[in-house]
């Protein structure tokens, strides 16, 4: 969930405010010549349904966490590529330096392990300590390709990581935005609600019953 949750002025969901509104809007159509004493008209109506429209567009947390989800798959892939590229190298570099004095400048220690931003790190100070040492390991079958995949991985990476941040700062972003939304057509709905139930209180249990907003 976004780090700092707005608070909503209404307990449904947004599919069941949708849906409420709707309602409200079709019963007050229906009414409108009772309406009219309280200056109520199709006017104000039709701000309502411009209020829905534009709360009903508004991306959905659903999609907002798919987008999450699907950019953390890409960059989980890509680690995956990167360390399949690196284990390699690591084995170069053990057979060359018994797995000590330079070996341990590659900083291959722990990487199954490691979070993101080291993982970045490792790969490129593979290609760099790689690239000194290059006529050591070339005996063992290093090439430039190799280094070069490595590097663009690390790019591709370093994006990936990067494009998680901006779609969890999008989700916070759009879940303000369709909160604020969502309470401002609830809160048309409570006022013209609240006029139904006005007028229609002692001569139409009915339709009093058609304006009552539950939460």
């Amino acid at each position: 969930m976004p780090k700092s949750a707005p608070t909503r002025n209404y307990s449904m969901s947004d599919g069941d405010l949708k849906q409420k509104a709707d309602a409200l809007a079709a019963n007050i159509n229906r009414d409108l010549a009772d309406f009219a004493i309280r200056n109520i008209t199709a006017t104000t109506v039709a701000n309502l349904n411009t209020i829905i429209s534009i709360f009903d567009n508004t991306i959905t947390d659903t999609e907002l966490l798919g987008e999450a989800i699907t950019a953390t798959e890409v960059k989980n892939d890509i680690a995956e590529n990167i360390k399949k590229a690196i284990r390699p190298i690591r084995n170069m570099a053990e057979i060359v330096y018994d797995s000590k004095g330079k070996y341990n400048i590659f900083g291959f220690k722990d990487m199954a392990n490691m979070v993101d931003a080291d993982l970045y790190r490792l790969a490129k100070k593979v290609v760099r300590v790689s690239t000194k040492f290059f006529a050591d390991l070339v005996p063992q079958g290093l090439t430039v390709a190799q280094l070069n995949n490595l590097t663009n991985l690390a790019i591709s990476y370093d994006a990936a990581i990067d494009d998680i941040e901006n779609k969890i700062e999008n989700r916070e972003i759009e879940t303000l935005d369709r909160v604020k939304k969502g309470n401002h057509l609830w809160s048309e709905m409570s006022k013209l609600a609240s006029v139904g139930k006005s007028i229609y209180e002692h001569i139409d249990e009915a339709r009093y019953n058609d304006y009552v907003l539950s939460t």
